[in-house]
């Protein structure tokens, strides 16, 4: 009888794979680790600092129902006072998301709703707080429907803002302000600010309050509009060389905040609420006057390039826009 050979049964988990060897079938696919998308921390806070200031002003102003003329009154130029501290947090975001390479879509969402709230509803509430008492004959559906218009036209220039910037993104040009297309949320809400600061400072209530009272739905209508308004920062003073005349009335305009602060304040304000409709009613009558002949609006539709275009050429033809930084 002969000797009886021994052979290894082929298994289907040995260890090299063939005959003998491991599974034949696929390994499972690494687990991927998550990736986290990282906001950068800086200029998020100041945005939310930003929404803070508002959200403050607002609770002084549910507080300031309650209270006596005078209390109240301290309690209206806190408010204020934070809607200025928004409007300097506002403007440094930005701007420091570009210096650190942070900037991102959530960012200016979160910018916008934050703006939405420090200059749209924080001003308002200012406004029907301090206006109801002071007209106790008016309605006050009538007051609310003034401050309402602010609001509502606070949000929508806002969300026409993103829009528009998100379709000169999509098209690959560059996204440079130098003229917005409507007055600015926080300039109309510093008007409103600047106001109640010459309110207390003067102690001139009547002449103030219906100022204030004329100028909510005024301002709204004017962030809502499309009248040309310079963005200061970018066209004059961002720059490589600033203009001389610039840096002279940046000095002379540092030189009377310090010496006259609520006067110069609401002064600048006001005037610049007041410059889209002198530079629509001035291009309209005499033409484009030469300080603003290259200047570009990229806050503007496609549809809205027509003739009358205080931007264009004669032809109605927008003009090349050139490259830069927001």
């Amino acid at each position: 009888m002969g000797a009886m050979r021994l052979q290894t049964i082929p298994r289907d988990d040995a260890p090299d794979g063939t005959p003998g060897g491991p599974s034949s079938d696929p390994a499972p696919p690494p687990r991927r680790r998550r990736t986290l998308r990282t906001v950068q921390l800086l200029p998020s806070l100041m945005t939310a600092g930003n929404l803070v200031c508002g959200v403050l002003a607002i609770s002084y102003m549910l507080d300031a129902a309650a209270m006596d003329a005078a209390a109240a009154d301290r309690v209206f130029v806190k408010a204020s006072w934070l809607i200025f501290l928004g409007m300097f947090l506002d403007g440094l975001d930005g701007r420091v998301a570009r210096l650190t390479g942070s900037t991102s879509d959530f960012g200016a969402q979160l910018d916008s709703l934050a703006d939405c709230v420090t200059f749209g509803l924080a001003p308002a509430m200012i406004a029907k707080t301090l206006l109801g008492p002071a007209f106790p004959v008016m309605s006050t559906k009538l007051t609310f429907c003034f401050c309402l218009v602010y609001v509502l036209g606070a949000t929508l220039r806002l969300a026409r803002y993103n829009v528009e910037s998100d379709r000169m993104k999509s098209s690959g040009r560059p996204h440079v302000t130098h003229v917005f297309r409507g007055l600015p949320s926080p300039a109309a809400a510093g008007a409103v600010a600047g106001l109640v600061l010459l309110r207390h400072h003067y102690a001139v209530n009547d002449l103030v309050e219906w100022s204030l009272l004329i100028a909510m739905p005024i301002l709204g209508m004017l962030m809502i509009s499309r009248m040309p308004y310079t963005h200061v920062m970018n066209r004059y003073l961002g720059a490589r060389r600033a203009h001389p005349l610039a840096v002279v009335l940046l000095v002379l305009l540092v030189y009377l905040t310090l010496e006259h602060f609520t006067e110069t304040v609401a002064g600048i304000f006001a005037l610049y609420a007041l410059s889209g409709p002198v530079l629509t009613l001035t291009h309209r009558w005499f033409g484009v006057p030469a300080w603003v002949d290259h200047e570009e609006a990229d806050e503007v539709e496609e549809d809205d390039i027509l003739p009358s275009d205080p931007f264009a050429d004669d032809r109605g033809e927008r003009r090349p826009e050139a490259p830069g930084d927001a």
